[in-house]
């Protein structure tokens, strides 16, 4: 291990951090909106998914931003829709394609969460970088996602 370390470049370095970082802010996360408000961060991820999507986004979509499978997706989305969060609805141009949107109540739950969650990112991410540091991590992690996404390097 000592010897790749030794040999390990920065973008190794800087991506073995990342994932260390992702998991304790993630499980910050977890424990804080659990405590305060009964919900796994999974759930708020999902409904801030969403959100970010204008409060309408397509189930291949969804399962693609939160890294689920399709079969995946679905079971976790009956859940949501269980607990009142979420609708599935039919595409009105495409009815082989279903759109998730917020209930009120998903919407008021993503909302009551949102300052927890700001508390936790600032607590656990935020306090140790700077504004300009973030903006060069953003441009570098959206780059990537893009890339990986199949976006043309060009259009990035």
């Amino acid at each position: 291990m000592e010897i790749m370390e030794k040999s390990a470049s920065d973008k190794v370095r800087a991506w073995r951090a990342l994932m260390h970082v992702h998991a304790a802010v993630t499980n910050a996360i977890d424990e804080t909106l659990q405590a305060e408000l009964g919900i796994p961060g999974t759930w708020y991820e999902a409904l801030v998914e969403i959100a970010f999507a204008g409060g309408l986004m397509r189930m291949q979509e969804f399962a693609e931003e939160t890294t689920l499978t399709k079969s995946g997706a679905t079971r976790f989305v009956d859940r949501l829709e269980r607990a009142g969060l979420v609708e599935r609805k039919s595409c009105p141009t495409d009815r082989r394609v279903y759109q998730l949107t917020l209930t009120e109540e998903g919407k008021r739950l993503q909302e009551a969460a949102d300052p927890h969650v700001l508390r936790v990112l600032e607590e656990t991410f935020g306090r140790y970088i700077s504004e300009d540091e973030a903006g060069v991590i953003l441009n570098a992690l959206r780059r990537a996602h893009m890339a990986l996404a199949g976006v043309e390097p060009a259009a990035i």
